[in-house]
């Protein structure tokens, strides 16, 4: 979804939209931020498989504690992890954000800045409310991309449900919608699966009888959580309120 997503907008002199002009992409120089994390593991891997979405060179950027470590990769080879910096990722013609929505905050918009200035597309929550960039489903509204350098994703409830119901608002239209989720550790990345297993470990092999947390607001292994992200003065959580933002 995140490579169609870069396909339809990128409109620049040097690569031209696939969709728009049926003509071959020159290879890229891509980057991930946050490569050894869950999300960035899962783009990694998207790559890997994506025969459309040409890659001359992929580079993966990290903290100082994974920075030095490599990966290998079934299609781009070993590659070393190298430490994040705007200057780094800017030399890229696409960077994925995987990382939170404070680190996007404070380095997306100089990544992406002026014309030598790299695409950038944020996996994070931080820029789906900002006016001026857009908050993309492609296979819905990818025409907003045009011109635009800096693409913000919708949360994961929010793309999946509006691929079921779009067909149907535009044949009847839609006045309600009530939707239900039940979302898996993963969404808080690599630490929260990390509790989630060694809390199930500890469980059963009767070293707990409750599993401890710390990234979780409450003990995660055999339990449900109607609980995600901060309540907000309305009473639901913001990841209930991502749905309609």
């Amino acid at each position: 979804l995140l490579l169609h997503r870069y396909a339809l907008s990128n409109t620049s002199n040097q690569h031209s939209s696939i969709l728009q002009h049926q003509v071959p992409m020159a290879p890229l120089n891509v980057g991930i931020v946050g490569a050894t994390g869950a999300v960035g593991k899962e783009i990694i891997g998207c790559l890997e498989k994506c025969c459309s979405f040409p890659i001359d060179n992929l580079r993966l950027f990290g903290s100082k504690r994974s920075a030095g470590r490599k990966i290998d990769t079934s299609k781009f080879g070993n590659i070393t992890i190298e430490l994040f910096s705007e200057d780094s990722a800017r030399e890229c013609d696409v960077v994925f954000l995987a990382v939170d929505g404070d680190f996007s905050l404070a380095h997306a918009e100089n990544i992406c800045k002026g014309d030598d200035g790299a695409i950038v597309i944020d996996n994070s929550s931080a820029f789906r409310y900002k006016e001026g960039i857009p908050l993309v489903v492609p296979e819905i509204n990818a025409e907003t991309t045009k011109g635009k350098k800096l693409i913000a994703n919708p949360n994961c409830t929010t793309a999946i449900g509006l691929m079921a119901v779009w067909p149907l608002h535009k044949l009847f239209g839609l006045s309600k919608m009530v939707m239900s989720t039940y979302q898996a550790a993963s969404g808080a990345g690599q630490p929260g699966m990390d509790e989630l297993m060694e809390g199930t470990r500890s469980v059963l092999n009767g070293e707990r009888d409750v599993a401890d947390n710390k990234v979780f607001a409450h003990p995660l292994p055999f339990n449900v959580i109607p609980h995600i992200d901060k309540f907000q003065d309305n009473g639901y959580t913001k990841e209930e309120m991502k749905v309609t933002w």
